[in-house]
């Protein structure tokens, strides 16, 4: 996800109105009705930081990996107490393993190739201890297909205005983005392409599977219920097993 080091840039005023505490609550749901009470978390795809800041606030450990050095170098600004690992997350190490493996705002889509998918998932299930669990959320097959699709959208958020267009492929979308970011000499122009792989609910479920991972629900829009067809944000939980 190297793409994102530009980004890093204006990605805070970008997702300025994500409810992270919305998805650490509904994370923390999940982990009660899983009877897991983590104390050291792996976030994976950690960006800037923002969702590691919810975490080290609830009182969890957490180890954060990103590939863009630029994004860490935010985080690292915002929290002192976190192991923070440049690392991309289909090829990471750690030197021991951890209670929770968490990924937000659908790192995962980002994985194109359905090998490295495989490969971070068997990563995953390696670096767990027994009994652990990865939760990740993705942007539904639905909601990358029709909501996203081949559409065009602009925003002006504070200081940087931004064009988002974008084109459907068979299994994926490309999203080619637009900034005019303000500083004090004016407005600075700078272009992204980011591309999201379109994964059905099967496609990750075998995968997981292949990784030997056990007792894998899916859920919808931050609420444990079944996804339907128009669901637009699906939460996958999955867990390793107690030995």
């Amino acid at each position: 996800m190297d793409c994102y080091n530009d980004f890093a840039y204006v990605y805070d005023k970008l997702v300025d109105d994500v409810d992270y505490n919305e998805f650490l609550s509904f994370f923390e749901k999940i982990f009660e009705m899983n009877n897991l009470t983590p104390e050291l978390i792996l976030e994976l795809g950690c960006g800037t930081g923002n969702f590691t800041e919810k975490l080290v606030g609830k009182g969890y450990d957490v180890i954060a990996l990103d590939s863009s050095e630029q994004m860490l170098g935010i985080a690292q600004e915002k929290l002192e107490n976190v192991l923070f690992l440049n690392q991309d997350m289909t090829d990471f190490e750690l030197y021991g393993t951890v209670d929770a493996i968490v990924c937000v705002l659908d790192g995962i889509n980002y994985i194109t190739n359905k090998r490295k998918l495989l490969k971070l998932f068997k990563l995953c299930h390696n670096y767990l201890n027994y009994g652990g669990m990865l939760i990740f959320d993705i942007n539904s097959e639905y909601k990358l297909k029709n909501i996203i699709g081949n559409n065009t959208f602009v925003g002006d958020n504070d200081d940087v205005f931004y064009v988002w267009e974008n084109q459907l492929l068979k299994d994926r979308v490309n999203f080619y983005l637009t900034f005019f970011a303000k500083d004090k000499e004016g407005y600075n122009r700078f272009d992204e392409v980011h591309t999201e792989r379109i994964y059905s609910q099967s496609e990750l479920l075998s995968l997981l599977k292949k990784a030997n991972f056990e007792d894998i629900k899916v859920y919808a829009d931050f609420d444990v219920k079944k996804p339907n067809k128009k669901s637009q944000r699906l939460f996958v939980c999955a867990k390793k097993n107690a030995k």
